[in-house]
Order: structure tokens, then C-alpha cells, then sequence
């Protein structure tokens, strides 16, 4: 889905220019855009629903911009702008795959904004005219994403199709054929690969990858992935140079050593193409925990505040004022476990404790008890994931501290409810079970 959705996206420009402004494409461009920050100059959006796409920044830069509002005006009064957004959502949908797909266009204001980018599957489109370039960006689902929202155990098919049955209990793949199985997997559900590169002194450099297909490269059985490893910090890989890669399915790690063949470009629409590298086949693939405490999803979400510890604003210390507190992020803490939990909210939610590694405070009401829960906590994930097939969330994954008195004490409360939510989950399983054989 992946590949067809950058195909579709590239044809829509290419025929918008050329129907709108009758300039013809030279070269497309297509990368792939890290985690963070980026100014766009945008030119509008277009909103999709019920497709493998829910929004798309348009942008264009100062030549192009010129040559649109130059333009003619459309019979109906619509200026060359809003003509050129409505022909890329048209072109967009003909091709499009879902029921029905449908959308619109808005924000149609040309400006530079700023915007927050979710570093996996987000794909960035370069259309070069004579005139002028087009931009286009978009988050990319897998295909498993989209089908879980109207069918939530498709992943789940898909793994006990192409897993061992006790894959949950092994600690390693080790045999030609699971680990062939593993990697067709991998591919169908498009699941995120990371692959950590050395940046010398500095550590490692983390890289996110799609798994596109396998051939034979350089006499060796090997796998190609859509990855971006020439980020101008990593060292330069040579042939036979190791990296260690890992994907992740339901709480377990799959770590696997990926040794290094060759750079390759993956063909795209109009001359555009993919940054992509073969790798040799793993021998052995190791199977761990994701985390080193069980996770539990709460039977009903919790309300939560977040915010930045920097955002704190302390009183006076003579004590004649009062601490006031700064901006929050309000959300939901969907599951939880002693060491940390995950934090739902608006896609659209901004603010610095969305920056992985800020060191943030947590409010939350536990039902039942009288005082609220305030515990320390550093953000060790931020994400997207969809909320339904036609709506982004941004999840928040946290990892408590203990680093004071309050904060120990509200870890033995998270421990407590734990506790009290994972018996109640026994007892209703032994009661199930009774009547089952009663």
C-alpha cells in the first residue's frame, strides 16, 4: 500500500501542473522525513476520508506561488490556488484505495507553518518544473494500520499465519524457514524497522525502514529496505559492515543482526525513487521482552494532564507567592504498568513536552481515591497511530522516575491499582472458566 499511495501522490501533481498551469514535471523527488520540527511553505491541505491518506500539506515555493495567482481565474471565480489544490484532491482520489474516498480542501493560505513530523512512514514529494516546485507531505499508514481500525485481531491473523505457535515462548528463530516466514511478515504488515548506525564518538544514529522485498545482491540471499542511511552524520557503511536491527509485535523485540551489501534506489512514478539498501538474510533472529514490566490496558482510560517540568513556575522563597503551573497537555492514559504507561491525545496537540527526553509532571484522577496522583515522569516515545480510519492520534510514551519522596509514593499507588486491576482480570477469568465447565 505503501508504494502504490507514493505512486498516486506523485501522478496527482504531475497532473495538476500539468492541467492547471501546463508545465510539465522534470524530476520528482520523494524522502523520507525524520521525528521533529519542520517549517513547510505551505499552501493548503487536503483532508481525505475513508482512504489510505487523511491529510496532505500542499506547499509550493515563491516561482510557482507567482505563476498561480497570475493565473487566470476559473470560470466560477475560483483563483489559480484553490484550482490547483482541488485538481491534486481529485487526481488524488480517482486513484485512491478504500470505500468511497472522499475530501476537501483547507487552510488554503499561503504561508510558511510549522509542523510536527512523525519520523516513521512520513514521506516527503518534490515536483521540479521550469516554473516553480510543488510540495507535498504526507503520513503514510501500513496497511495493517488501516485494516485494524474496522478490524482489530488483522495483525493478529497475520502472526499466527507466519509465526511457530509458540513464538511467544522461544527466545530465538533460528531455522531457514521461520526466519524466511518472520521476514514475509515483516513485509505484509509494512512494521517499522529500526536499524542503529554509528556516528563514531557520538553514539548511535537511529534509523527507521520499511522492508520492500528480498532478491539474491553481491551471490548472498538478501533482503531490501526502504531506509535512508546517508544522513551526513552516520559513518559511511561499507560491504559487509553490521548493523543492528530490530521490529517490534505486540510486547515482544525481534533483534536481529543485518549485514550490509549495497546502496539502491526503488523505482517510483515519474522518475522519482526511494532511498533504499540491500542487506544479507539474518542467520538467527533473537526474541525479548519489549519491556521489563507487564503492561495492562485500563478498563476504562484515565484523564491526565501532562506538562513540562521546565514549564513549572516556582513562587517566591520567602514563600509570600505561590508556585503557578504552565501549559498542559490534556489527554487519556490508556494502559500502564509500573514503570510507565501510554498517553493518548489530539493529533493536533503541540507544545515541549512532546520532545523525546523532556522531563515531564503527570496529574491524574484514579477512581476511587480521594487525592489525585502526581508522579515524575520522561518521555521516551512520541508517536502517531490512527484513532480510526479517518482520524491521527498522538501517543506519549512515558517512563516514571522515583527520584523523590512523592514520587515513590505514587509509584507504590500505580503498583497497588496494578495489582487490584490484574486480580480482578483473574477472578473474572476463573469465574468465565467455571461456568464454562459447570
Amino acid at each position: 500500500m505503501l508504494l502504490q499511495t507514493l505512486d498516486s501522490l506523485i501522478r496527482a501533481g504531475i497532473d495538476a501542473l500539468q492541467t492547471t498551469c501546463g508545465l510539465s514535471v522534470t524530476q520528482a523527488h520523494v524522502s523520507m522525513v525524520g521525528n521533529g520540527s519542520l517549517t513547510f511553505p505551505a499552501l493548503g491541505e487536503l483532508h481525505i476520508r475513508n482512504g489510505t491518506l487523511q491529510k496532505v500539506h500542499l506547499g509550493c515555493d515563491t516561482v510557482l506561488m507567482t505563476r498561480l495567482a497570475s493565473g487566470a481565474d476559473s470560470p466560477d471565480g475560483s483563483s489559480g490556488l484553490e484550482v490547483m489544490a482541488a485538481r491534486v484532491l481529485s487526481s488524488l482520489l480517482e486513484e485512491m484505495e478504500g470505500r468511497r474516498p472522499r475530501g476537501i480542501v483547507e487552510n488554503l493560505a499561503p504561508a510558511p507553518v510549522s509542523l510536527h513530523t512523525r519520523g516513521q512512514r512520513t514521506f516527503g514529494v518534490r515536483l521540479e518544473t521550469e516554473s516553480g516546485r510543488l510540495f507535498m507531505l504526507a503520513e503514510i499508514p501500513s496497511k495493517v494500520e488501516m485494516e485494524e481500525t474496522n478490524n482489530g485481531d488483522a495483525a493478529a491473523r497475520l502472526i499466527a499465519r507466519y509465526l511457530p505457535p509458540d513464538w511467544l515462548q522461544r527466545r530465538e528463530l533460528t531455522s531457514g524457514m521461520a526466519i524466511d516466514n518472520f521476514l514475509v511478515l515483516v513485509r505484509k504488515i509494512e512494521a517499522d524497522l529500526f536499524l542503529g548506525v554509528s556516528r563514531g564518538a557520538d553514539g548511535l544514529s537511529l534509523h527507521s525502514g520499511l522492508l520492500l522485498d528480498h532478491g539474491t545482491r553481491c551471490g548472498q540471499r538478501a533482503i531490501r529496505l526502504c531506509v535512508d542511511l546517508d544522513d551526513g552524520e552516520s559513518e559511511p557503511l561499507a560491504r559487509g559492515h553490521t548493523l543492528r536491527a530490530s521490529v517490534g509485535l505486540q510486547d515482544r523485540a525481534f533483534g536481529f543482526d543485518l549485514a550490509f551489501l549495497e546502496h539502491d534506489r526503488f523505482a517510483l512514478s515519474g522518475g522519482g525513487s526511494l532511498p533504499c539498501a540491500w542487506f544479507a538474510v539474518p542467520e538467527s533472529i533473537m526474541v525479548t521482552q519489549r519491556r521489563r514490566s507487564f503492561r495492562l490496558p485500563l478498563p476504562r482510560p484515565l484523564d491526565i494532564e501532562v506538562e513540562s517540568v521546565d514549564n513549572l513556575r516556582s513562587g517566591s522563597p520567602w514563600g509570600d507567592t505561590t508556585p503557578t503551573r504552565g501549559p498542559v497537555l490534556k489527554g487519556l492514559l490508556s494502559d500502564l504498568s509500573f514503570e510507565g504507561g501510554r498517553v493518548v491525545i489530539p493529533a493536533g496537540a503541540d507544545g515541549p513536552m512532546l520532545e523525546q527526553g523532556q522531563l515531564a509532571r503527570c496529574h491524574l484522577e484514579i477512581p476511587g481515591d480521594p487525592e489525585p496522583l502526581v508522579i515524575t515522569a520522561v518521555v521516551r516515545r512520541v508517536s502517531l497511530s490512527l484513532a480510526d480510519r479517518n482520524e491521527w492520534q498522538r501517543e506519549i510514551g512515558l517512563e516514571f522516575c522515583a527520584d523523590s519522596v512523592e514520587d515513590c509514593a505514587a509509584s507504590a499507588r500505580i503498583r497497588d491499582l496494578l495489582m487490584d486491576l490484574q486480580r480482578a482480570r483473574l477472578a473474572h477469568r476463573v469465574h468465565v472458566l467455571s461456568d464454562m465447565t459447570g
